[in-house]
């Protein structure tokens, strides 16, 4: 990927703390204007001098060390490595190459997005975290923001590029003629909130809640939320914390930082929101809704539908407000507002004789029984029949959880298929609730559970498919219709 500004030898070294280990032949370069993490992204070899550095990450399943011999071949000058390939390769095999040994390769792309994200004057940085609905959030402030202030001069990240990998990747991204900069982070282990927090250092933070994710690392909400607020210790000064009032971990709960100014969005029910909205209304495709700021009345059409996505929505609208944007025209943007695919995402198939809704992006207890709440509320009249997948990483509690997630789904459903391994804590849970196992389907194969779906009397129906993204739910269905 080239970037925008040159970094030389020197520079990396000294934010990474790597050592060079090979420093080329004499003739290789030390300033760089291309960073590669995929050997398969590098060009064939290429005429001239080449600017550019291959950082070599390591995981479960990949070992990117294993390609540093074939992007050299391809005329790449310089590699970042762990100290570890000095003991798995003859880097004598290299004489007229760079390669820098650092202690992890993945914190050296990090202090790499740092030291890089320090070259810009940006108006804003802001990062948005929560256990739900942060890319939806990310999506209504970057709609708002390039509205206002043009596209070109606002960058965010793409699709799920939320952790110490796809946010260094954004960063690096960055141009001279960006003036915003809007990142959502995520986690699934300890510490990694206050790592990507320490690359940003944000002027805006935003945690649009606290739920049950990633339970097998976190244990509990309070470690949820302890990592959440991981996100404060990085503001700057004078920063922003945006946070829902009306969550139950979060509202009222501000950590201690000195200097940071505190804001909150809400439905009002508790004291002290800055954002609230009231006067909600459910028509047939679009939602109603009044929102309330420093006295002043604003009232909102939008398509979207689900108290969750309201959040989302005043969320944005404080944020982008934050960064200098009247409430009125934020609302303006969002009218039309199409929400991220696979989150409560109404499919338009004017064939059907049924409402057809993908929330497959993932699932926890929380977010389910938000979506089960939506369409119960939105479609009342309708029939509820739903597809349902495992909600994955919740640890010692994936018994419990997923035996209350058929107790909560049996207030709702009509007919039920569920593929995963919880199939008979979700199958306790509903028949503890009275609901009629004749209406329970198990599937685990793509041609049986067309057989079945397809038999079933779907005629005034809402069909609703969710679970966690190691479930694939969407390959049961075609969302592109």
């Amino acid at each position: 990927m080239k970037i925008n500004y040159n970094l030389t030898l020197d520079e990396i070294l000294n934010c990474t703390g790597g050592k060079t280990v090979i420093a080329g032949d004499g003739t290789t370069p030390f300033v760089f204007n291309e960073i590669f993490t995929d050997s398969r992204e590098i060009p064939p070899q290429r005429e001239g001098v080449q600017f550019s550095i291959f950082i070599a990450f390591k995981g479960k399943t990949f070992n990117g060390e294993s390609f540093v011999d074939s992007v050299f071949k391809k005329g790449t000058p310089c590699a970042i490595v762990s100290w570890s390939f000095l003991e798995d390769y003859d880097i004598s095999d290299y004489p007229g190459k760079i390669i820098i040994a650092v202690d992890d390769t993945v914190d050296a792309y990090g202090s790499i997005a740092k030291m890089y994200l320090s070259r810009f004057n940006l108006k804003k940085k802001i990062a948005i975290t929560g256990s739900c609905g942060k890319t939806t959030t990310k999506d209504m402030v970057y709609k708002i923001l390039s509205e206002k202030y043009g596209a070109p001069a606002v960058l965010k990240n793409l699709y799920n590029f939320n952790n110490l990998l796809g946010v260094p990747k954004t960063i690096l991204e960055l141009n001279a003629n960006h003036e915003f900069l809007i990142l959502e982070i995520g986690t699934n282990k300890k510490g990694e909130i206050k790592k990507l927090a320490e690359i940003i250092s944000p002027d805006i933070g935003a945690i649009t809640n606290i739920g049950k994710s990633h339970l097998l690392e976190f244990k509990d909400l309070e470690g949820v939320l302890e990592e959440k607020f991981a996100l404060v210790s990085s503001l700057k000064e004078n920063a922003y914390l945006v946070l829902n009032a009306d969550d139950e971990m979060l509202g009222g709960k501000y950590p201690t930082a000195p200097g940071v100014n505190f804001l909150s969005f809400g439905f009002g029910q508790k004291k002290g929101a800055d954002i609230v909205c009231g006067n909600i209304g459910y028509e047939r495709d679009y939602t109603s809704l009044l929102i309330g700021l420093k006295g002043k009345k604003y009232p909102a059409n939008v398509k979207f539908k689900g108290d969750h996505l309201i959040y989302d929505f005043l969320c944005a609208l404080l944020i982008s407000y934050i960064c200098g944007t009247d409430i009125g025209s934020g609302i303006k943007a969002l009218e039309n507002f199409d929400l991220p695919s696979g989150r409560m995402q109404i499919i338009n198939a004017p064939a059907k004789e049924y409402v057809l809704i993908n929330d497959t992006y993932n699932s926890n207890p929380d977010s389910l029984k938000a979506s089960l709440n939506s369409i119960n509320v939105y479609y009342p009249d309708k029939k509820k029949i739903l597809v349902l997948g495992d909600m994955l990483e919740l640890g010692d509690s994936s018994e419990a959880e997923h035996f209350n997630a058929g107790q909560e789904a049996a207030n709702f459903a009509d007919y039920i298929f569920y593929k995963g391994d919880y199939y008979d804590n979700v199958k306790e849970g509903l028949l503890k609730a009275g609901f009629d196992a004749g209406k329970l389907f198990l599937f685990d194969d793509k041609d049986i559970f067309e057989e079945k779906f397809l038999k079933l009397d779907k005629k005034n129906s809402v069909v609703l498919v969710k679970g966690s993204r190691g479930m694939k739910l969407e390959k049961y269905f075609n969302f592109n219709t």
